[in-house]
This record gives C-alpha cells, structure tokens and sequence, in this order.
C-alpha cells in the first residue's frame, strides 16, 4: 500500500496496509500550495540505504574555461606585448596545459607553458591566427577553443587528473506521537470512532509531512557520537555549499544584493559550462522577483477589456536560457536570500532499510492511555554537486514591480 502525502510514496508497512482509516487519510492530507513541492519532486535513492552513515560518490570536472587575472584587481592583467608571465586565477590553471588554444576578447594565444605555483602562463606569441593583440582586463572571461602542438611537445603536455570525491550524509530518524486518549474525547464529543481516529491520523501524517519538507531543504548534517548528539540529514541547501573538508568543488553564484536578470543569465551560464539543470526553485517572496524580471515581458501580449475583471495571471512558469527551458518551482521552505537552479533528476531521498515509515503501538504511560507514533529514519541525496547545480546566495531584494515593453509604431 502506498502512502501518500500528494505525492509522497512512502510508508508503507503491515500494520498501516491494513488499516483502512490510514489508506483514506493519506489521500486527504493537503499541505497547502508551495508546501513539500520540493520533497515531492525529490526521486527515490538507485541504491536502498542500508546504513545510518552512507557516501555519496561524485567526480571531479576541471573546467577548460576560465578568467584572467587576479579576481578583484582593477589593474589590467594583460599588456598587449607580454608573453611571459600572463595572470590567471588558480582555477584557470588547473585545466590548461602546453598547446591549447585560448580565445580572449577575439584575440588567439597558444599556451607554451604552466606555472601552477605563480598561476602564469607563457603564449608563443600575441594574436596568433592572425587575431589582433590587445589589453585586458582582470577577470575577462578566455575559452580554450583548440590544441595546438608539435610532435616535441607531446613529452610537455600534463594530463588532467580527475578525483572521486565523498559527501558522507546520514540517516535522521523522526518521530510524531499520536495520543489516542484524545480519540475518547473526540468521541465523548460526538464525533463517531472513524471521525475521530481519521482527524487524529491526518493532523500526525500533516505534521510528519511538513517535517520532512523543511528537512529536504534546510537538513543540517551531524553524525551521533554522545547522548548530546543525534544523527541528521545534510538537505539541498548544506550539500549544494559543503566542499566536504577539501575534497569536492561547489557552484554558488554570490548575488550580494538584488536580484537582477543579468545575474540569473551569469548563474545560469556559469553551471551550463558543466551540467544541464532543468529546474529552479526559490521562495515565494523570490518568485515575485523572478516574475517582475524583463525575461518575463518577452513574449507578452496584453488585451484590455472592459468586461475583464481577473487579477493576477502574470507570472513565470519557465525561464528560456539559449534554448533550455528551465521550470521556476516555488517551496516555501526556500530561504528568500537563495535560488537554487538543479538538475532534477539527480536529487534524491530514501528511507534506511526496515526503517521506513510506519505507524507503530508505543509503550502507554498509564493503563487507560493508548498511544501510536509514526516513525522511520530518512536520507537525502544530491549527486553532481560542483556540475549539475549552482546556488545562487547574497540576494537580498529584487524588482517590486514589472516594466512593460512596448513596440514602437515605425
């Protein structure tokens, strides 16, 4: 029997199969627009967890593209003649190695050698290809565009090494107790015992189910060592930013203040360089901002009519980016300083093996007291993390109300 808050699949035990007044409370629970859309959208874990503590596994992907320089410097990193001792960013280095080809702002170099202490480059020489040689400034964005080598230096060419990096999440067990001495009193008061053991049910299942829609999103992970101690879920929010002591790169995009349309577009371009998200998601107070965004007037034709009394109905549901259409998804556990833009498939949740949720009997405290307790211990996934997703952080407002296009009459 599946169980079902909207869309959650879970719980599913003996006990609760052959319950009836369980099988039609899980088809009554509503949690509210905006609440657990994005637990619901979550996908079931490949593997089935089998312990407290799991891993999830992920490569690295050293980018080929970059920018010059050093970040924040005003002063040009590039003279127009400098062969030797060209700036980059540490993170451009990584992927360059002797015989690439860079384009920079039009300009065509090919790389004679790396120094990765110094994050330097040599180039055989400037405006190769016929390009023209020019300044640049620091954190002008290059593409590697080609290789270019000879057979004597093959034995000067370096390999890229990727790494399997791990995230260690855990298992968090939760717990909502439902007194069924409050069942007397429901009947006491006239509701009749399925009346009363449904509106008891439903209030728990409710409750279990914001939990776990909060939990998704804003989980914290810690490992139990002490009695001070308890095993919890890293959700999106710790694993899209925890580098994992070291081991594992992260996208995040700093907005430091509005949300504008040209810092989406730069979000969007940075994780397109190494993934295909498909999703966003953000708060409904971000929502807002998103549909008052100049992206959203493209294609908007508006009809006036006197008989027209409808409010509302100019919003977002997809962002175009070169042809990827993104879906904007809104969660109310979504804090209103990020935005998240995923690839949907790869976020997942489990339930720790024979420790699904279930509705169990509990010890009573007295003979006269009867008390159930649903339970079961849960797990979040998000694999892909430094490719497939960016979290945009920083944002702090955005634009309170929509600018209209209009064409001119010539």
């Amino acid at each position: 029997m599946s169980f079902e808050f909207g869309q959650f699949n879970e719980f599913s035990d003996s006990v609760a199969a052959a319950d009836p007044v369980i099988f039609a409370v899980a088809r009554m629970i509503n949690l509210g627009r905006n609440t657990g859309s994005f637990y619901q959208a979550m996908n079931p874990v490949d593997v089935t967890i089998d312990a407290k503590e799991y891993d999830i596994y992920g490569r690295s992907k050293t980018s080929r593209n970059g920018v010059i320089g050093n970040s924040g410097s005003s002063a040009a990193a590039w003279d127009n003649d400098d062969t030797t001792g060209l700036k980059m960013t540490a993170a451009a280095v990584k992927g360059l190695t002797v015989g690439h080809v860079l384009d920079i702002e039009g300009e065509r170099v090919v790389v004679k050698s790396v120094n990765r202490s110094n994050n330097t480059i040599d180039v055989l020489a400037r405006g190769a290809a016929g390009t023209t040689a020019a300044s640049h400034a620091n954190d002008t964005p290059f593409k590697v565009v080609g290789f270019a080598g000879t057979d004597t230096d093959l034995k000067n060419v370096e390999s890229v090494n990727e790494i399997t990096n791990i995230f260690r999440n855990f298992c968090q067990t939760i717990f909502e107790t439902v007194d069924w001495t409050k069942h007397g009193e429901l009947v006491s008061k006239g509701h009749s015992e399925t009346q009363a053991s449904i509106l008891l049910t439903r209030e728990a299942e409710i409750r279990v189910a914001e939990m776990l829609s909060t939990m998704a999103i804003n989980g914290l992970k810690e490992k139990q060592t002490s009695t001070t101690t308890r095993y919890m879920s890293a959700g999106l929010l710790q694993q899209l930013t925890d580098t994992a002591s070291g081991t594992r790169e992260v996208l995040t995009y700093n907005t430091s203040g509005v949300l504008t349309e040209a810092k989406l577009m730069a979000a969007l371009k940075q994780v397109f360089e190494t993934g295909a998200p498909d999703t966003i998601w953000c708060s409904p107070t971000v929502k807002t901002y998103i549909n008052n965004l100049n992206i959203a007037n493209s294609a908007l034709a508006i009809n006036a009519n006197k008989d027209d009394h409808t409010g509302g109905g100019l919003y977002i549901s997809h962002i175009d980016y070169e042809g990827a259409i993104l879906a904007v998804r809104v969660d109310r556990d979504m804090p209103d300083s990020n935005l998240a833009i995923v690839t949907q498939r790869d976020i997942k949740k489990g339930w720790l093996k024979d420790d699904g949720l279930v509705m169990k009997d509990e010890p009573s405290k007295s003979t006269r007291e009867l008390r159930k307790s649903i339970q079961g211990s849960v797990g979040f996934m998000v694999e892909g993390v430094g490719q497939d997703h960016i979290l945009m952080t920083g944002i702090t407002g955005g634009p309170t109300e929509r600018v209209f296009k209009t064409a001119s009459a010539n």
